[in-house]
């Protein structure tokens, strides 16, 4: 009875869901296509593990080297201090081939250790159902994750991965939402970018303004209810006094308009007028010889 409390407390240690029994006889995904399955997912939903208590944004990439290797690295942030942990190692295939049965060896935490999962199903592109189930003796435990393409997968695609659960009877009830909201850091503007790569000291008001110039929107031109417009004086060219004492009389306007020479030879012959005049007078007065 001690031996079995104490498996008990164990199993709860380790961050996993304890029952009585013997592991599900659970089968791994036939015909598992493991370079399909590369990329990078985000961790919908889980089963409750201390191990991520507190956490939030978690992601795991699977990456293929030239060599053959896959290289699997987990990104868990703290959902109080926003410190990102990274796990990193490396993928092994276990199970008959083409099983959906894998191992990760993590050589980056305090202790390494192999963590081995089955693959139950999966369409690749939106979403894929993983578990794992280590017992000893009469006790287990079980473990269940929800991995999307998707940060924010949508209902339809949750509802697939839902599905699957279903058909191998695993209950939902201890599973938990990952949140994966404000996992996104915005880049700086470019300004600052250009200016950071430059080696160029920035002052803190420098980079406030080119930020706030970032996400500044255009704004309308404000006018000054106080200030009134002044509208233009329109002029006539009819003087004053004449408008005034005869408002209704229509203004005479010259048919034609005389060029310079024109003007040149009207004054001439005003001067050659008068003389004209006088020669003529002097003649009529002169007496007749």
């Amino acid at each position: 009875m001690w031996r079995l409390l104490l498996l008990t407390i164990i199993a709860t240690a380790s961050a996993q869901i304890p029952s009585l029994g013997w592991c599900p006889d659970f089968q791994a995904m036939a015909n598992f296509n493991m370079n399909r399955f590369l990329g990078t997912w985000y961790e919908a939903e889980r089963y409750f593990t201390v191990t991520e208590l507190g956490t939030r944004c978690v992601t795991t990439h699977y990456t293929a080297t030239p060599e053959g290797r896959i290289l699997v690295t987990n990104e868990i942030t703290n959902s109080l201090t926003g410190f990102k942990r990274i796990m990193e190692g490396h993928l092994q295939k276990v199970g008959r081939e083409g099983e959906g049965r894998v191992m990760v060896k993590y050589s980056s935490v305090p202790l390494p250790y192999d963590f081995e999962y089955s693959i139950l199903d999966t369409d690749y592109d939106s979403y894929a159902v993983m578990w794992s189930c280590s017992g000893i003796g009469p006790v287990h435990t079980q473990n269940t994750w929800l991995l999307t393409r998707d940060r924010l997968p949508s209902l339809a695609v949750m509802q697939n991965a839902y599905a699957v659960l279903d058909r191998f009877k695993i209950s939902r009830t201890f599973f938990l939402k990952t949140n994966q909201a404000d996992c996104t850091i915005l880049p700086e503007p470019a300004a600052v970018s250009e200016l950071k790569n430059a080696d160029v000291p920035v002052v803190a008001e420098e980079v406030e303004k080119e930020k706030e110039k970032a996400v500044e929107q255009p704004v309308e031109k404000r006018v000054d209810p106080e200030v009134k417009a002044v509208e233009p004086e329109e002029r006539s060219a009819v003087p004053a006094e004449i408008a005034a004492e005869e408002p209704n009389k229509p203004m005479q306007v010259p048919e034609l308009i005389m060029s310079e020479s024109e003007k040149k030879e009207e004054k001439i012959e005003k001067i050659e007028e008068p003389a004209m005049m006088a020669e003529t007078k002097e003649n009529k007065e002169a007496p007749a010889q």
